[in-house]
């Protein structure tokens, strides 16, 4: 088989690609390019709203999209909206066009893992090599991105194992083992991931979507201190930095650092924010009592952003419900003044609102607005209504816990319990760090606000203890950890999230190791079986020290 053949393997079948890019001359050109590399179905669009209504009816093969795309969101947040919304398939092809090589720009972009990142001004040359590539990869893969669609990702990393295991051509092989690690953590197997990050990393230290790989798989699994110390590497070159300060912030707002976490913030510039690591930063605030800082920022992004309406939708809902949050700290003048505030910023977001759960967002909020102001029955209208039409189980769990803290006020304590436990699965399914944060932050202050951390411990504690026995050590530290962190002081959450250390032979989970468990219970009276049960962990730490 010569090269020619090689390369028109995969041109049994005209894909369908979508461009989207706001430079007209810069669309056709990238379309008539396209053209001249395979027999494409091409459908060509200038933003990213003008994509998502395409994707409703038809399902592309490849998507070519521009970083920026002028008075618009970006590349990267509008892709993820479509991957929100469940419009962006998995088996879809995404090449990213930019010729922004700033280090926060690829760094959202590499979180998305695109197949392609194209740096503009590209060559012919360049763009034929990697779309001819991704059409080899592709066809290799095609199985498993099918599986993909289906929701059947254990059945792809089976496909993807066969392949590697039966030996693939060295052109794909990289393309095999990114998807196994991107399906890895979609499945959460997260010590298997690290370890094939581990292994790509220790052939080369410049592929950056393995560091990436690697520091989420470790975030996740709580071992934090090894990912401070590859963060801490990446800071030193200069494609890296801004994103690894954003993961370092993460890192220390998961410790309760939050002056330093505020402070590595402080490295990125406030235009240069993204959404979510401006909500880290407004936590940050928040947890330090700087509320004046915190409104300052989110005002600061509003008036950046009035001219974008999609993201003015976003920023404008973080700043209305950081004035819900301080109407209910406050008395019953600057509660009314706040609340007031909210409502203005959700009346300006309502403008900007396109889809479903943005209007469901906006709705919660404005009801939790009518409920601490009293207004009852205008509360309880507007969440039957939106109840009625959106189920909250589709929301995110930000919306989510304000319905909670609805219901509760409202008196309908059996529906906000019912949509806290739906909160629990919505939190063990996220993928991003930070979304994951700020919805355990908000989630947990919720429960103490209501005096449930004492239930909803022994809750997580349980689901803890079915996990470890089904040695799902992740699952069952994750549930340990929340039941010692809601509710401290009881004996046996720190022993079991002690045991569950030491037998899954990690060190450390987040802030807490395994020398402070120790050392805390050893300061404390325990029953004679947790007694017994001090002792054998304690035999067994000697052994493997």
């Amino acid at each position: 088989m010569n090269k020619l053949d090689v390369y028109k393997a995969p041109q049994r079948t005209h894909l369908r690609v979508a461009i989207v890019e706001d430079n007209a001359t810069a669309r056709i050109n990238l379309r008539s390019h396209l053209l001249s590399i395979d027999h494409f179905e091409v459908a060509s669009y200038s933003n990213g709203k003008e994509l998502r209504n395409g994707m409703r009816t038809i399902n592309f093969d490849i998507v070519f999209i521009d970083y920026h795309l002028g008075q618009s969101k970006n590349g990267v947040e509008w892709v993820q909206q479509l991957i929100d919304n469940k419009l962006f398939r998995p088996s879809t092809g995404l090449f990213f066009v930019t010729s922004d090589s700033l280090p926060q720009t690829i760094g959202q972009i590499l979180d998305l893992y695109p197949d392609v990142i194209i740096i503009k001004p590209y060559t012919i040359k360049s763009l034929t090599t990697n779309v001819r590539h991704y059409l080899n990869a592709r066809q290799a893969l095609l199985p498993a991105l099918k599986c993909m669609d289906n929701n059947n990702n254990a059945g792809a990393i089976n496909y993807v194992n066969e392949k590697l295991l039966s030996g693939v051509p060295k052109r794909v092989e990289s393309d095999f083992i990114k998807l196994k690690g991107r399906l890895l953590l979609a499945q959460k197997h997260y010590d298997e991931a690290a370890a094939l990050y581990s292994g790509v990393l220790s052939k080369s230290s410049s592929v950056l979507w393995a560091h990436w790989g690697l520091i989420k798989s470790e975030f996740f699994t709580g071992k934090w201190q090894h990912c401070t110390r590859m963060l801490d590497r990446l800071i030193e070159a200069s494609l890296t930095k801004d994103k690894a300060y954003e993961w370092l912030a993460s890192v220390e707002i998961g410790k309760q650092n939050y002056v330093y976490a505020e402070q590595l913030l402080d490295n990125i510039n406030d235009s240069e924010l993204t959404i979510q690591a401006t909500r880290l930063k407004t936590l940050c605030y928040k947890m330090q009592g700087k509320s004046a800082e915190a409104v300052a920022l989110l005002e600061k992004k509003v008036q950046s952003n009035l001219s974008v309406k999609e993201r003015l939708v976003d920023y404008a809902m973080e700043l209305a419900r950081y004035h819900l949050h301080l109407a209910e700290q406050f008395n019953e003048q600057n509660r009314t003044q706040s609340v007031s505030a909210a409502r203005m910023m959700l009346g300006k977001a309502a403008k900007g609102i396109s889809d479903r759960q943005g209007a469901q967002q906006k709705d919660t909020m404005l009801a939790l607005a009518f409920l601490i102001d009293d207004d009852l029955p205008r509360a309880e209208r507007i969440m039957s209504e939106s109840a009625q039409e959106h189920q909250f189980t589709r929301a995110d769990v930000s919306t989510m816990v304000d319905a909670v803290r609805v219901w509760f006020g409202l008196g309908h304590t059996d529906k906000a319990k019912a949509l806290l436990d739906k909160c629990d699965e919505k939190l063990l399914e996220q993928e991003s760090h930070i979304e994951s944060l700020i919805a355990t932050d908000l989630l947990m202050n919720t429960e103490k606000s209501l005096g449930l951390e004492k239930d909803r411990a022994l809750a997580a504690n349980e689901k803890g203890l079915s996990a470890f026995k089904a040695n799902d050590f992740n699952l069952a530290l994750g549930c340990f950890h929340r039941a010692y962190s809601m509710f401290p002081g009881v004996p046996a959450f720190a022993l079991n999230l002690l045991q569950c250390l030491s037998e899954s032979g990690q060190t450390e989970y987040k802030n807490i190791d395994i020398n402070h468990l120790v050392n805390e219970l050893e300061s404390v009276s325990l029953s004679d079986k947790n007694f017994q049960r001090m002792n054998t962990i304690r035999e067994r730490l000697a052994l493997s020290a």
